[in-house]
């Protein structure tokens, strides 16, 4: 039999087991021009399970084996008949290298055989073959934290940030998703992000794994890989996206910062914050403990996100526009990394190993050591429902220059001036913590962050970044008329 008279027997099929589906020329088209049509397919399928037509995606899927298997690490659905098109000659240890084949050098998007917004064919078009590494600008631009930050020039801010434990651990799930979906002319960023025990570790994530960009007017695509696991290739040189990566961390630190400001604040008030102002006032109202030039840009965009949110979650937006904040601040984080577009900050005490973290979702931000009371330091659920400024008119003094009181009682975190008592349990029953680490954590969470206190859960190994988050302040957050007696 003929190729082409196999292609038009696969397709006849197509048309006997799924109806209505329109012209197949383009498809077959394209099968006449590949010898292996089953990323065709699996891209087919996409477009169907986005319609919301199960039948027709699974018809696709069947038909791509063990390409979709790749892309989505669980079986393919069996045709009508019980099987499956699987070829042996393709294991998922290849799955590296029939990327960068396929996405280096076959067209991504004209691969797309139905378009999302008329339902109309698309004709097949070809793929660009690289996206060339920008020039990087050594000038300095001041960051949000008053400290400097170099950015790359001539770079498109990206539309997602998404992050992958590996490409044995559903990588390549996250890096299909960047291709597949949404398509726009920004690019869009693969960063590695390791395992720290049962969590996605953020101080260590941000090594270039592979860079893409789609034009869906176009119809076309590329991929650039950085990291030779992936691809079996020669990387190419990531120092731009580097640097955008390094520009990029703190200032998403500052957006769940806002972000889980805002969420608290409405959990409080029943409703959203009018202004700035409003989070960033004097005691007893200061919600954030200071803000910065790039909040401002992002206030009403996240206020009008939260007002959006519907099952518990905040819809995930497409990047940023061009004109809220640094354009090293832009691309939505993904992936691994989508809980900080996601979910509003947490803190975590673990009584067993003397540890406090910050977390969003599965992600672990921050991992610091503290000193406790043992039995004396309660377990349970509380909430921060008080931040004050140089506790009792001192900052050396016992609560050191930061405390937190948790829900109303006399335990709080604070800092303290016995800093060896660290990783001890010496205190009355409060968590205590060393100076720059009570600092970080008072400018990083907001009133209202849920406390929890459990003995285990936490990784041993410690988590702060070498340049510590922190927000400029003009507030008052001083409260001389009180004595504190947090039981330290």
């Amino acid at each position: 039999m003929s190729k082409e008279s196999r292609i038009d027997e696969q397709i006849q099929h197509f048309y006997d087991n799924v109806p209505d589906v329109g012209d197949a020329l383009p498809l077959k088209d394209y099968l006449l021009k590949h010898e292996d049509s089953r990323m065709a397919w699996y891209l087919l399928g996409k477009e169907y399970e986005g319609r919301g037509d199960a039948a027709k995606a699974n018809y696709c899927f069947a038909q791509a084996g063990d390409i979709y298997e790749a892309f989505e690490s669980k079986p393919a659905p069996s045709l009508p008949g019980g099987t499956s098109n699987k070829k042996s000659s393709w294991g998922k240890w290849l799955l590296g290298l029939l990327l960068f084949i396929f996405l280096a050098g076959s067209a991504i998007l004209a691969l797309k055989i139905l378009n999302p917004e008329d339902n109309k064919p698309l004709a097949a078009k070809p793929v660009n073959e690289e996206i060339a590494s920008p020039p990087v600008d050594t000038n300095v631009k001041q960051g949000s934290t008053g400290k400097p930050t170099i950015l790359p020039s001539n770079m498109v801010p990206p539309d997602q940030i998404a992050g992958a434990s590996g490409p044995n651990d559903k990588g390549h799930d996250v890096l299909g998703s960047l291709l597949t979906l949404n398509p726009t002319k920004q690019p869009r960023i693969l960063i590695s992000t390791p395992e720290l025990g049962k969590w996605n570790d953020w101080v260590k994530s941000g090594k270039p794994i592979a860079s893409t960009t789609s034009d869906k007017e176009a119809g076309t695509a590329s991929v650039q890989w950085y990291d030779p696991k992936w691809c079996d290739c020669k990387p190419d040189d990531s120092k731009a996206i580097q640097k955008l990566v390094q520009s990029w961390k703190p200032l998403q630190e500052e957006k769940i910062a806002l972000r889980s400001a805002m969420t608290r604040y409405r959990e409080k008030t029943g409703k959203w914050p009018a202004t700035p102002e409003t989070l960033a006032a004097d005691y007893p109202a200061n919600t954030m403990a200071g803000w910065s030039e790039s909040m401002t840009s992002w206030f009403d965009e996240l206020k009008a996100e939260l007002e959006n949110k519907k099952d518990g979650k905040i819809p995930r937006t497409a990047g940023w526009p061009e004109d809220t904040g640094p354009n090293s601040g832009h691309g939505t984080p993904s992936g691994k990394l989508s809980p900080l577009a996601e979910e509003a900050l947490e803190i975590i005490v673990d009584k067993s190993n003397h540890r406090l973290a910050v977390v969003s979702g599965d992600v672990i931000l921050r991992n610091y050591e503290v000193g406790l009371g043992g039995s004396k330091t309660p377990e349970g659920k509380f909430a921060i429902t008080e931040k004050v400024k140089n506790p009792n008119g001192s900052s050396t003094g016992v609560f050191g220059s930061r405390g937190m009181t948790l829900s109303d009682s006399r335990y709080g975190i604070h800092g303290t001036d016995e800093p060896a008592s660290m990783g001890k349990d010496e205190s009355l029953g409060c968590i205590r913590m060393k100076k720059e680490d009570i600092e970080e954590l008072y400018d990083l969470v907001p009133m209202g962050t849920p406390v929890t206190i459990v003995k285990g859960g936490l990784p041993d190994e410690q988590r702060v970044p070498s340049e510590r988050f922190r927000l400029s302040s003009t507030q008052d957050e001083t409260n001389p008329h009180k004595v504190y007696d947090w039981l330290n």
